[in-house]
């Protein structure tokens, strides 16, 4: 029988690259070995903050094939990483972001402080924050507190805060106002410019030589 290595026996911050070559080692271990369930938690966790969540759905369907006939209440106790997983996937492909973020919660309340699970989860509620504020300031000039807040998994009063230093204004205690897009060219763009203006002279003077 192949043996899985301990989760706890591998690195702290977990990669893809200390992941991806486990699987085909997982795929011999039985389903009840509570160490599989926990890597293919984590496994989906690392391409979800790599931003590949379709190969994370495909991981998800590779390691539910082996689940549906474990039904006894020991196994599906084993399990238990692996569905808090494919809620949060759940959740985060249906854009359900209320319950993501409050699922990860009480993923993060269910693990030790400094596990595997626990940095990774960490790391993933703080990617989906980030990535939803690039929408959120695609997407809004301005809005309810309460409309943009549930992006962001954090109360109404955390997520003012959180806008306002990002640079939005608050307009009364219920709507936040996007900053406005400056008009002056960067920095790069002048520079870019003068290099063109440049060359432009230099092609217009060799055409009258």
């Amino acid at each position: 029988m192949a043996f899985f290595p301990p989760i706890d026996s591998l690195s702290q911050s977990l990669s893809l690259s200390d992941l991806e070559p486990l699987e085909s080692l997982a795929q011999c271990v039985p389903i009840d070995d509570a160490n599989v369930s926990r890597y293919y938690s984590l496994f989906i966790y690392c391409l979800i903050i790599n931003d590949d969540i379709e190969e994370a759905r495909f991981l998800l369907k590779r390691a539910s094939t082996r689940t549906i006939s474990a039904d006894s209440a020991e196994v599906t106790d084993t399990i238990a990483p692996l569905s808090t997983a494919r809620r949060i996937l759940t959740s985060l492909w249906t854009k359900n972001y209320v319950e993501f973020f409050s699922t990860v919660e009480a993923a993060l309340h269910s693990v030790p402080l400094e596990s595997p699970e626990a940095n990774l989860l960490r790391t993933l509620a703080d990617h989906v924050r980030e990535a939803n504020y690039k929408f959120v300031s695609r997407a809004f000039l301005s809005g309810a507190l309460s409309d943009i807040a549930v992006y962001f998994g954090i109360s109404e009063i955390d997520a003012k805060e959180f806008l306002v230093q990002k640079g939005w204004s608050v307009t009364d205690e219920l709507t936040v106002k996007a900053p406005a897009i400056s008009k002056e060219p960067t920095k790069a763009a002048a520079q870019q410019k003068a290099r063109f203006d440049s060359l432009t002279s230099l092609i217009t003077h060799m055409q009258r030589a």
